[in-house]
């Protein structure tokens, strides 16, 4: 096992957090294809296309990382992200953009897990693992200020075209690239060493016992799973409600111009979630869900139907209760993740997420036409994580009742 320079790969885990998060059409795409005669069914029925790609994709770009290198893996996410903002430039019907739509959401998927893998056996094997949460935030914290980054492209409106957002995102989808070349892979186990001198050599036994130790794991951990399923309910919103309220917020008279000031103010509240984050001392996780699902399906329900300033509120409020509940169950998670599969069980959690989001952007955005006002569909949201937090309080509250009573 060969030493590793943390100081210099978290540098480089650092820019390509930032650089994964920044987008110049974040803040405005769905007023861009709703400005092409886009209906809001169609644009959330690309973004449940997005999801499906994400579900079929997502453990399988995992499998790759794991057997083929986290490093390449990020590396191609750039190159992926490039050709999906060319096809969404030059395309010029439905298809196209539900292509671009496609590559786009492969691009996350070979993200999704690598990054945090790499994180975490990096830290690993400098012996610094006990500090993930804590360089966790980190990454987090500069995903945010890229995300508050992408909302100020919206005063670009004035000066892109619809084509010059997208060729201005494909910069950015190299730059993602350029990021991961200045990654090393890192080294923790013996399978990890013989994957760095020949990434093929037997791949089919080694996918085949990737596969079933993968799902022994899962099987054996039921905790696990539970975690996993609460993260795929309670990220529901945090997605749906940047992008309704975007509509919404026009809907109000908000110019295109101006709107990512709004969301730069929704996304700001990540940056106070993962401030929450570090300082909680949490030891049971089922009562900080309950918390975060309360606070995240009320701040929903209002980021749908209040008033535009309690809108506004309610989508911050729903970063600043998510971050909260994701700094902490992802440490969890990963202390329980083994190194060589620890890609494809991230993958999984982000594969339980796009289950959910298929029927439910679609859906979403159905009630939105339907009752001729964008937020509808987020107050039916806000109903649902209501109710797991129901349900994660009362479970919790019946195992300290039980508790009590042994």
């Amino acid at each position: 096992m060969f030493p590793i320079n943390i100081k210099r790969q978290l540098r480089a885990v650092y820019a390509y957090s930032f650089t994964s998060a920044l987008g110049v059409t974040n803040a405005v795409w769905v007023t861009l294809l709703a400005a092409r005669g886009y209906s809001l069914a169609q644009i959330g029925l690309a973004e449940g296309i997005f999801h499906l790609v994400s579900l079929l994709a997502e453990v399988p770009s995992g499998v790759a990382a794991d057997l083929l290198g986290r490093r390449r893996t990020l590396a191609a996410s750039g190159l992926m992200a490039c050709g999906s903002a060319l096809t969404m430039a030059f395309g010029n019907s439905f298809a196209a953009v539900c292509l671009a739509m496609g590559a786009s959401a492969l691009s996350y998927n070979l993200i999704s897990g690598t990054q945090e893998a790499i994180t975490y056996d990096s830290l690993k094997q400098a012996g610094r693992s006990g500090e993930y949460l804590q360089v966790d935030a980190n990454c987090c914290q500069l995903q945010t200020a890229g995300r508050l980054l992408s909302d100020c492209c919206s005063m670009l409106s004035g000066v892109l075209s619809f084509v010059g957002f997208y060729l201005a995102d494909a910069v950015v989808g190299l730059a993602r690239t350029v990021a991961a070349v200045f990654l090393k892979e890192p080294v923790v186990t013996r399978t990890q060493a013989a994957r760095q001198s020949n990434p093929l050599r037997g791949i089919g036994r080694r996918l085949a016992d990737h596969v079933r130790l993968t799902a022994r794991f899962l099987t054996g951990s039921p905790r696990v799973a539970l975690y996993i399923a609460a993260n795929a309910v309670i990220s529901l919103p945090c997605y749906l409600s940047y992008m309704y309220l975007q509509q919404r917020l026009v809907q109000a008279g908000f110019p295109t111009r101006w709107l990512g000031l709004p969301m730069l103010l929704t996304e700001a509240g990540g940056v106070l979630g993962v401030a929450l984050g570090r300082r909680l001392r949490v030891r049971r996780l089922g009562l900080l869900y309950a918390v975060c699902a309360l606070v995240c399906g009320v701040s929903t329900m209002a980021a749908g139907a209040a008033p535009v300033a309690g809108a506004i509120a309610g989508g911050a409020l729903i970063s600043v209760s998510t971050q909260a509940w994701f700094l902490h169950v992802q440490q969890r998670l990963n202390d329980a993740y083994p190194s060589d599969q620890r890609a494809t069980l991230v993958s999984v959690d982000s594969m339980a997420y796009s289950l959910l989001m298929i029927p439910a952007s679609p859906l979403t955005g159905w009630v939105g036409d339907v009752t001729g006002h964008a937020g509808a569909g987020l107050v039916a949201l806000g109903a649902v994580v209501l109710l797991s937090a129901a349900a994660a309080g009362f479970s919790a509250m019946h195992r300290r009742g039980a508790v009590k009573m042994k």
